[in-house]
C-alpha cells in the first residue's frame, strides 16, 4: 500500500489507467514485437532495476518467474542480453551512494518533471548514466564487465 500511495501522490492516477490504459498481455505482446528485446544489439540502460525486469521477464513469456536464480538470470540474458544497471556501475565509483535522484544531483545531472513519472525517470536515468560514463569511465563502458 506505501508504494501506491507514493505512486498517488506523484501523480499517477490508477482509475484512469483502468479504465484507458492497455491490457497486461497486449503490453507484453507489443513489447515482444517491438524490436526491443532478444536483440544483443539493443541496449537498456536502468537503475537498481532487477524488479522492472522480473516483471517485463512475467510479461514476455506469460510464466511465473524462475524458482532458480541460474534460470532466471539465463532467461533475463535472453530477453535482455544487454542491460547496464546504473547501481551495478556505481560500484566502481567509491564517492556514489545512494538512489537515483541522490547519484543525478552528485553528479549535476537536472530532473525534468516529477519523479515516480515514466518519461521523467526515463530521462533522468539516461542522463545520469551517460554523466557517469562521461565522469567516471572516460566515455565508455567496458562491456566485458558491466554487461
Amino acid at each position: 500500500q506505501d508504494s501506491i500511495d507514493l505512486l498517488t501522490r506523484s501523480g499517477i492516477d490508477f482509475s484512469q489507467h483502468e479504465s484507458r490504459g492497455i491490457e497486461v498481455t497486449d503490453f507484453g505482446e507489443l513489447l515482444m514485437s517491438s524490436g526491443l528485446v532478444l536483440l544483443d544489439n539493443v541496449r537498456w540502460i536502468s537503475f537498481h532495476s532487477g524488479y522492472d525486469f522480473g516483471y517485463l521477464l512475467k510479461l514476455l513469456t506469460c510464466s511465473p518467474l524462475p524458482a532458480e536464480e541460474h534460470v532466471f538470470f539465463e532467461t533475463l540474458s535472453t530477453y535482455f542480453p544487454c542491460i547496464y544497471d546504473i547501481k551495478y556501475l556505481m560500484l566502481s565509483c567509491e564517492e556514489l551512494k545512494g538512489g537515483l535522484n541522490k547519484v543525478a544531483e552528485d553528479l549535476q545531472v537536472d530532473r525534468i518533471g516529477p519523479m515516480h513519472q515514466a518519461g521523467s525517470d526515463s530521462l533522468l536515468t539516461s542522463e545520469t548514466f551517460f554523466r557517469l560514463l562521461q565522469v567516471y569511465f572516460a566515455g565508455k563502458c567496458d562491456d566485458s564487465k558491466y554487461l
